[in-house]
């Protein structure tokens, strides 16, 4: 049976009434009453069976009311209303008006079976049907729009459900991430710690032994330096996500860019039993402009995980080709442990590791891929990894744009700059201190002692004090060429210090040049010290030939271009 929309109402139209009893003189009896109860126009279609009425329903046009009588000759109007389509929520499509000989039992029941209202054929009147009429039609009205925003308060109901379980799904994979993160990081702060508290009194013990301890400052060199790589990728990653880090673009060969990086892991490959492979193809230069010291980054992190998860007897291929359309695809091949595939959408996300059992194995935060894909981004690339499975190894991919040359004299001028670079180099490292006298504050013992065998070596005269106070003590019995002081420390800090000397003691930059050392590695950092009153910069870690340099350059020993942009004068 066909299924007619249910009818929409329009006051200028008349309205379709389809009229059902056995009985004429009821028919024009409700007729007669619809007709003189309103100005109202009406269409009547009659029907004498209950097998007509759905007959008309089916293959007429829709009706906008039913006048149902309760008793037809082929059943009731209960048997009409149970045949009558209707939709989802149970609404028959047509309205329906039952007409009575007894009010009682049987027209509750049609009420209950879906008619919208009854009228007793022994009151039927102009008012009683029109009015009777009109209801039904109107609670049927009323109906679908409550059923309309029932819907639409269960679909925003099931929305916020859905949200709020979406969270707390998220909510929950986050502070699990953040439980393992914090447990991995945990284990990789405390290994190469307690490596270095434990050779530490070693070397307390075994100082006439030689061999021990040369093996024990080893051990502390190769642990501290893990300890400062994950601390740098930790900043790192802050510096990305606040959008603070700032490349330091030069033009550069790619080919020995990806040499050095392989030759600076070949002796852990070895010590391993892994094989590193380079292939650049040609072996033409791969010029492109980059930071030297991030793309450094980007490579040496996918070859040291390679190295990582490859077994001993593996290979590593390292390939570089230039592509037709000026850019470089740079591929890192291992033949290791491989990637379950479920696994690789999440390769890049940050503090995402495949399981936690790996993580202990081969250590690391889960940090160092989404390093890699912000810097290759930031150089305008793109980065990828792919494995066939576990056990199948795995091949990351780096695409970057190449330098597009506009001249041969931009070549030239290329090679005069990586040549001034050198020199500038060579010429750090033949850089005298003799008769250049400094006062070194830090209240760190180590990083205080660290300091003065670094600008002795050089020829300095140095000072040590480890507080604002004893320094200030110190300048006044006597003045040295340079102060040097960390910025962090308890009490007065260098910021207080500096304060002094420039305004109580009126000490200027030419009667005392200062240079600050501090662990904090911003842009803003520097510019607050240079503002303070210091003529340099040097972040710790402590890098000897940075320290030696900025000295230098603040007593006029040795024309030295500043290569770190921590070490501007101000």
């Amino acid at each position: 049976m066909p299924t007619h929309l249910p009818m929409t109402y329009d006051s200028d139209r008349p309205w379709r009434i389809l009229l059902v009893d056995d009985n004429a003189l009821d028919r024009a009896d409700a007729k007669a009453a619809l007709l003189g109860g309103h100005d109202r126009r009406y269409q009547f279609v009659e029907a004498t069976s209950a097998n007509e009425a759905m007959h008309l329903c089916a293959s007429s046009a829709p009706f906008d009311c039913m006048i149902l009588d309760f008793f037809l000759p082929d059943g009731d109007a209960l048997d009409v209303l149970a045949r009558l389509p209707c939709d989802a929520d149970r609404i028959p499509h047509l309205p329906v008006v039952i007409l009575t000989g007894v009010a009682g039992t049987e027209s509750r029941a049609s009420l209950r079976h879906g008619a919208q209202d009854f009228v007793g054929k022994a009151w039927l009147g102009r008012e009683s049907l029109t009015w009777a009429v009109e209801n039904a039609i109107e609670r049927r009205k009323i109906a679908r729009e409550v059923m309309a925003e029932r819907h639409v308060m269960d679909n925003q109901r099931q929305y916020l459900f859905e949200a709020e379980r979406t969270a707390r799904l998220e909510s929950e994979r986050v502070a699990l991430l953040k439980d393992e993160f914090l447990a991995t990081l945990s284990h990789e702060l405390r290994t190469p710690l307690a490596v270095i508290v434990g050779w530490a009194g070693v070397l307390q013990r075994a100082q006439d032994n030689p061999a021990t301890v040369r093996r024990g400052v080893d051990a502390i060199a190769r642990n501290a330096g893990l300890q400062a790589k994950l601390i740098n990728d930790l900043l790192d990653m802050n510096r990305i996500v606040t959008g603070k880090l700032i490349l330091d673009l030069q033009r550069l060969d790619l080919s020995a860019l990806l040499d050095s990086a392989a030759e600076f892991l070949r002796p852990l490959a070895i010590e391993k039993g892994v094989d590193i492979r380079i292939d650049t193809h040609d072996g033409a230069p791969l010029e492109l402009d980059g930071d030297p010291v991030r793309l450094q980054q980007i490579f040496a992190n996918l070859l040291g995980n390679a190295l990582k998860f490859t077994p001993g007897g593996g290979a590593i291929t390292l390939t570089a080709q230039r592509r037709a359309d000026a850019q470089v695809a740079v591929t890192v091949h291992d033949s290791g442990e491989g990637i379950d595939a479920s696994f690789l959408p999440q390769l890049f996300t940050r503090f995402s590791q495949e399981n936690s059992k790996a993580a202990r194995v081969h250590g690391g935060l889960g940090i160092g891929l989404s390093i890699v894909k912000q810097l290759t981004e930031l150089h305008g690339g793109t980065v990828s990894g792919d494995s066939a499975g576990v056990g199948q190894g795995a091949t990351f991919t780096v695409m970057l744009p190449l330098r597009v040359v506009d001249a041969a004299g931009d070549d030239a001028a290329g090679m005069v700059a990586e040549a001034e670079a050198n020199a500038e180099a060579d010429q750090l490292m033949l850089i005298d201190l003799h008769g250049v006298s400094v006062l070194l504050v830090d209240d760190n013992e180590d990083i205080l002692e660290l300091s003065r065998r670094v600008l002795e070596e050089r020829g300095a005269a140095v000072v040590t004090v480890n507080s604002v106070v004893a320094a200030l003590a110190q300048l006044g019995d006597a003045r040295p060429q340079v102060l040097v002081s960390d910025i962090s420390m308890p009490k007065l800090n260098g910021y207080d210090l500096i304060r002094t000397v420039r305004n109580d003691m009126r000490l200027d930059q030419h009667m005392l040049p200062a240079v600050a050392m501090s662990a904090f590695a911003r842009p803003l950092d520097q510019q607050r010290a240079l503002q303070a009153g210091y003529q340099a910069y040097v972040i710790k870690p402590l890098q000897p030939h940075l320290l030696i340099r900025a000295v230098a350059r603040l007593v006029g020993r040795g024309d030295v271009s500043p290569v770190a942009p921590a070490l501007q004068p101000h």
